[in-house]
């Protein structure tokens, strides 16, 4: 019994010896590059690094902090095909109504990269994209809404959502940005060029459209704007239920 016990420990112990060897074989790739504007200006941005398609078992994206040069790297990679998306950090300047926009929440539009069996790709340019600030001021005249927190109200907060959607059908929360004695102000970068919608739902108010239309929670806004000047700030209204 004891020898037995001892042959299958030996078993064990050479697959997981097997297992360790085969996946120092593969994992092998690398994959490097650059984050660049639409101008070739080299930017500081987080890369991120996922599996184009599902494998079938977890696999969290891998994430890498580019310097001011805009590099990039990833190594250590089974073959596969990899998608990329990039978050430009918010240091870098970029015109007033353009900002860079996160691809990694809206999608990059760029090809998948593809990758052998220990192979090296180097001298892949990742293009940031420029879009426009969708700037929302919420006007609050009853004083419906709670007291915003330093920090702000919760992304998923029942009380006020802003809800942005595109063509993935994915949805998209806007980002809080202040509140002042009228009600609270929301943006969020959005891709030019984009089929678009948005929707305001709350808990604790009707919401009414900038032509004084009361909102149901399914009413969804579109728009499509093609340059950061069609997007023109917008203003939601809310009076108590």
């Amino acid at each position: 019994m004891i020898q037995l016990i001892r042959l299958t420990n030996l078993g064990i112990v050479a697959l997981l010896v097997a297992h360790l060897a085969t996946a120092q074989t593969v994992a092998t790739g690398s994959i490097s590059g650059h984050v660049v504007s639409e101008q070739g200006l080299l930017l500081r941005a987080t890369v991120t690094l996922s599996f184009a398609s599902a494998r079938g078992y977890p696999a969290p994206p891998r994430r890498v902090l580019t310097g001011s040069d805009g590099a990039f790297s990833f190594s250590h990679l089974a073959a596969g095909s990899y998608a990329l998306c990039a978050q430009v950090l918010a240091s870098e300047p970029a015109p007033a109504n353009s900002p860079y926009v996160d691809t990694c929440v809206w999608g990059s539009g760029q090809a998948p990269v593809t990758l052998a069996t220990g192979q090296q790709l180097a001298g892949i340019v990742f293009t940031a994209q420029k879009g426009a600030w969708l700037q929302v001021h919420v006007s609050d005249p009853d004083s419906v809404l709670p007291q915003a927190a330093a920090k702000g109200p919760a992304p998923l907060e029942p009380a006020l959502q802003l809800i942005l959607k595109g063509p993935d059908k994915f949805y998209r929360h806007a980002a809080f940005v202040s509140s002042d004695s009228t009600g609270r102000n929301y943006q969020m970068a959005v891709p030019l060029k984009t089929a678009l919608s948005m929707k305001v739902t709350s808990t604790v108010a009707n919401v009414y459209d900038q032509n004084g239309n009361q909102l149901q929670e399914t009413d969804e806004t579109p728009f499509q704007p093609a340059t950061a000047a069609d997007l023109a700030p917008v203003t939601f209204t809310l009076h108590q239920k």
